[in-house]
Parts: structure tokens; sequence; C-alpha cells
């Protein structure tokens, strides 16, 4: 049986998964084809692949499975304004020619029209339940306590609730605009950072603050009675949708920061006040669903959860035994959530057993990556140990493409689409964010190493195969990793397990052979500005457009 998941917020992180009795066989965002950086709209192409990649056609599916719908409901709210053949009239057709949200609403209705109109079974799952499905049925455990803490979803914006064999149930579920997801956006914009993704830089320059602004910052951000996040509103307003902070914040934490002037102390330890705030909110979230629960496991779901920060604090505060991070906690993850929900929610089947790869996205063979270095014009050598070639150029204080197996499904590169450096070499971080990731000044690069390795490098051993952890390493492996970027004491961390990954494991004792650590700084292959990339092409671009040395792509080892 294939259940397909559609998944994402509409007008971005656009995904798709799909399932073969229950196992997740294929998973990839919209924009890994569009090269645009949280591509919205209805993944078309992300659907062609996972159907490409079950070897089947969309009438062979079992359901299909939209996420964060208020899609659906509004197809109903559509038809009755206009009439059933609205969707197909000339109306429709005008509509279309608007390139704005009208648009896209009216194209991702009429694509999940031409679903429809096949026969297949068509269910939508709310957004948080989906982020619930992904952290609960992609686990280990038989049941757990479920934690979503998200920007926002159709208005739901962070959920407490619990899993317990193939059901789910929500004990508080808080809404737009109570969003500690949205708290953090507001907040990154004041100090300067509005680009994509820049919340994260709160979390990166907040060990460098003093967290002064926290008896202010509670009165901005608590959690209710009942278990829900709540905003307040004398700090905030709002204009045509929009959400923004008042004069009242203004006037209680200065002016906002000019993004062409320095930081300040005062913007540190703003950001470090308000990481210490929302980990107040999230611990006694936390504290709850343990209560409720009854249960010694938690799940974790929601975009807010790539914060690494709010993962160690939850683990080191001891509340749960054991804790489980998906490899795709985000809105892109909502596809695959959408799918085990469908199958396990709505079809009562049994659960497989835990997601443990990543590594659910296209893959190149030999051939096709062959093709395009002869249609380049492009000379690559063809190392009969791939690994320890390329362990020689990063022992050599060379910055390595490393492009292998299927990509990465979620926003972390976890050794198939990555660059890697040596993490004993001092100099290292300087030249990867000058030549490679030159937005990265607070930004922390993972590391990378074997399971092996991470037992001795550690004060304790972290289980973290998604980069989802943070881990404290040991006074001595600290200073024989000069490279590495500390957060608070914490460093990011990847642990490689040989039967998993056998080559990139393979690279990474390659490494230790030579410099003693068997592990790599490890960051996203990718050109400046561009999601990671995807195919044999995008692979060498990111060569040939960044401070790159060398590409490991297939058996081939291109260098400039």
């Amino acid at each position: 049986m294939y259940i397909l998941g559609i998944g994402g917020m509409g007008y971005k992180d656009s995904a798709a998964a799909i399932l073969s009795d229950g196992r997740p066989i294929a998973a990839v965002a919209e924009e890994r084809f569009s090269g645009i950086k949280h591509q919205g709209g209805f993944p078309h192409r992300s659907i062609q692949f996972c159907l490409e990649r079950a070897g089947i056609p969309l009438r062979d599916v079992a359901g299909v499975v939209v996420a964060n719908n208020p899609w659906l409901p509004m197809r109903d709210r559509v038809l009755e304004w206009y009439g059933e053949g609205f969707l197909k009239s000339r109306t429709a057709r005008v509509y279309n020619v608007f390139k704005d949200d009208t648009h896209r609403l009216i194209e991702y209705l009429q694509s999940l029209e031409q679903i429809r109109a096949q026969g297949i079974d068509l269910l939508e799952a709310s957004h948080d339940r989906c982020h619930a499905a992904i952290a609960f049925f992609g686990s280990p455990y038989d049941e757990a306590a479920i934690l979503s803490l998200d920007g926002r979803g159709e208005v739901s914006t962070s959920s407490i609730g619990a899993g317990r064999g193939l059901e789910l149930s929500i004990d508080a579920l808080s809404r737009m605009p109570d969003s500690l997801g949205l708290l953090y956006t507001l907040v990154a914009d004041y100090l300067g950072y509005s680009d994509l993704d820049d919340e994260f830089r709160l979390i990166a320059i907040s060990p460098s603050g003093t967290p002064t602004y926290v008896p202010k910052m509670r009165n901005v951000v608590s959690l209710a009675g009942d278990g829900t996040v709540k905003l307040n509103e004398q700090y905030f307003g709002y204009h045509q949708n929009r959400v923004y902070l008042s004069e009242a914040f203004i006037d209680e934490f200065g002016e906002s920061r000019d993004p062409d002037l320095p930081l300040e102390d005062r913007h540190r330890d703003l950001a470090a006040s308000l990481h210490q705030v929302v980990i107040e909110v999230v611990l006694k979230m936390t504290a709850r669903a343990r209560e409720k629960s009854g249960s010694k496991n938690l799940c974790l779901g929601g975009g807010l959860v790539q914060n690494w920060g709010i993962v160690a604090a939850i683990e080191r505060s001891g509340i749960f035994d054991s804790v489980y991070v998906p490899p795709a906690p985000g809105d892109d993850g909502t596809a695959l959530g959408a799918a085990l929900f469908g199958y396990h929610i709505e079809r009562a089947r049994p659960r497989i057993g835990p997601i443990l790869r990543s590594d659910l996205g296209p893959a190149f063979p030999e051939e096709d990556i062959a093709r395009e270095l002869e249609r380049l014009k492009l000379h690559a050598s063809k190392p009969a140990d791939l690994a320890t070639a390329a362990a020689e150029r990063i022992t050599s204080g060379e910055l390595v493409g490393w492009f292998q197996g299927a990509a990465e499904f979620g926003p972390r590169a976890l050794g198939h689409r990555s660059i890697v450096a040596d993490p004993t070499d001092p100099a290292t971080r300087a030249r990867l964010v000058a030549s490679v990731k030159a937005r990265t000044e607070f930004h922390p690069f993972g590391l990378s190493v074997t399971e092996e390795a991470a037992i001795d490098l550690f004060e304790t051993m972290p289980n973290s195969p998604f980069l989802e952890r943070t881990g404290k390493l040991r006074e001595d492996a600290a200073k024989r990793l000069p490279a590495v970027q500390a957060l608070g004491g914490e460093t990011r961390v990847h642990t490689v397990c040989a039967e998993r990954d056998p080559l990139f494991h393979a690279l990474l004792v390659a490494v230790g052979k030579k410099t003693g650590v068997a592990a790599v700084l490890n960051t996203s292959l990718n050109e400046p500005g561009r999601p990671t990339a995807t195919t044999p092409r995008e692979a060498i671009g990111s060569l040939y457009t960044t401070g790159l040395d060398a590409l490991a792509m297939g058996p081939f080892l291109l260098a400039k």
C-alpha cells in the first residue's frame, strides 16, 4: 500500500513524501527542484519524484493526505460561493493570470481537484497533527508525550499531546498570534536580521550576551494555566495581516538595530534574555507534557525544534528519560507526517519502526555524474579509495564538497550533500566563513563524528543522527578541536553510524587516521542564497562559485 503525503504551508516549504506499506521510501521539498529556498505552492515536482521512486502512477496510491490544509476547507467555500463548475470556468482561468495569493490558492485547489478526479481518496490532516505524527510515528516509542513548537500552521502554533499505539491526542493547543516562533522572528527583525531563517542567529549570538532583560521579557511571553502560550498584546500591533512590535516594546527595550551597524551589548543581552525566557516557557510546557501523559518518553516536532538550544535545554532538564527529534521537524516534514497520519490513524495500519534515515531525496548513479562531467568538459579523477583521497585533501587544509547517495530530507546536511573541513585546524572556521558561508558569523558549523569517537570526545555520548542535538566536549577534546565553535559550552553534533552511512563513516575514519580525531566540520553544500545542492550540476556550481577546493561526487574527485 502506498500513501502520498503533501506538506508545507502553501506559501512556503512545500514538500511531498510517500510510504510503501508504512515505510518512507521518498521525501523531498519543492525547493530542491526550483532552487528557491522555502519554495511554496503545490509540490508538483516533489510528487512526481516520489511516484518515480515508488515506480507507480498516481492512480496506484491508496490515498493522498494533505497537511496544513486551509485549502480543502477553502474548496468547499469557493464552490459554495461560485458553484460546482468554478474551478473549470473561464473566471478561474482569469484568476490564474494574476501572480498573487489568489492565483496560488486557485492553482493549489485545481491541482487537488485533478487528484480527486482520478478517484483517489483525498484526506486532510491538521498542521499540528502532522507535526505530531512524524514526531511520534517516526520514533522508537510505543507511548510518549508529544510537544510541538512552531511558528504557525493553519492557526495553531504549539501543542502538548501524547501518542499511544495508533492514537494521537492533544491536551493544549496554542493559536495565533500567540506563537514562540513568531516572537523569535519579530525580535530577529528588531535586531536587524530580516532574511529567511535569520531567527536562528538569535540562538547563535545569545551565549555572547547577559540575560539582563529577563524580567522585562517575562512580561512579553508566558505560559497560561491551560498550557497554552500567551504573548502580551500591548507589545504587538497588527496591520494588513501583519504583526509588528509596538511602541510599547520600543519604549521597553530601546530602538531597533540598523542592519548596517555593529551589534551592541544590549542587542546581545536582548537575544540572551529572549532565549532564556523562551526556554523557561518551553520547560513549563515540557513538565506539563510529562504530567499529562505520564510517559517517560518525549517526541518533539515543529519548526522551533530546529533550535538546538531548546532541544539541549529539554534534555538537560531531566524531565524525560528519552527524547526523539525527527530528521525534518519543520514545515516540510509535515509531508511525511501527513503520510504517516494517513497510514496509521486513518487506515489503522500497524507501525513499522522508527525513522532512522534521512536520505530520502534524489540520488544519481555514476553514469549520470560522468555524463554531467563530460558535458561540462571537466576532468575528474576516480580514486581507488575515495575516502582516503578526500581525507588527504581535508587534512591538508582544503574545503571539500561531499556529494554522495540520496539527498537528505530536512534542513540538515548529514554527509550526503555536505561541505567538510578539518576541525583540528584553528584556521578552518575562518576560511569557511570567508570563502563559503559568509553569513555565518554567529552560526556554528556542525561537527560530524563517528559514534565510536563521540564516546571519547563528549562528556555524555550524544545520540544525534540528524544533527539535532548539542553535546559538551571534554576539556581535552575541545583543545584538540579549535575550529569547533561552542555555544555556551555546547557543540552542535552529528553522530555517524557505520552501518547506516558506511561511506561517510569511512571518510571520518580516514580523517581520524591523520588528525587523531575521526570528525569533520560539516555544513550544507550550496551556492550562496540557494537551497542545498540536489543534482550533480548544482554541486559543481557550488564548487566553482564558492571557496571550495574539491568535490567528491559519486566515485569521482574533482579539483579546481
